[in-house]
C-alpha cells in the first residue's frame, strides 16, 4: 500500500511539473513598475528595480524548489543569476529558449539584455 502510493505521488508530481512548464498562448503582461515611480530603462536597470521580479516572475516555476528545470539551473535569487549571467544571456537573449511557461515582451528582453551587458549590477 505505502509502495502504491509512493508511485501515485510521484506521477502527479511528474504530471503537475511536466503541466507548469507548458507553453502558454496567452499574453504576458509586463512586470508592474518599480516602487517610487522611477521608470526603468536601459541605463538603470538592476535587480532591485526590475530584473528580480522579472526573473521570480517568470522563472522561478520552473527553476526553484523542486522544479523540473533545477537539474539545468537554480534561481535562487541574486547570486545565482549574477554566477550565470553567461547561460542566462545564451538561453533567454541569445537563443530564445527559456522561459518555457510563457515568453518574454520586448520591453523585458530589452531591459535583461541591457542589465546583462552591464555586468548584472545589483
Amino acid at each position: 500500500m505505502k509502495q502504491q502510493l509512493g508511485k501515485v505521488s510521484l506521477l502527479l508530481l511528474m504530471i503537475l511539473a511536466i503541466a507548469g512548464c507548458g507553453k502558454d498562448d496567452s499574453p504576458t503582461p509586463d512586470p508592474p513598475p518599480p516602487p517610487g515611480g522611477e521608470d526603468v530603462t536601459v541605463e538603470n536597470v538592476t535587480y532591485a528595480n526590475f530584473i528580480g521580479a522579472l526573473l521570480q516572475s517568470k522563472c522561478s516555476s520552473c527553476h526553484a524548489g523542486t522544479g523540473p528545470g533545477t537539474t539545468k539551473w537554480v534561481f535562487s535569487g541574486y547570486t545565482s543569476v549574477k554566477d550565470n549571467l553567461a547561460r542566462v544571456n545564451d538561453m533567454v537573449i541569445v537563443r530564445k529558449l527559456m522561459p518555457q511557461n510563457g515568453s518574454l515582451s520586448t520591453r523585458e528582453r530589452e531591459l535583461l539584455k541591457a542589465w546583462i551587458d552591464k555586468g548584472g549590477p545589483q
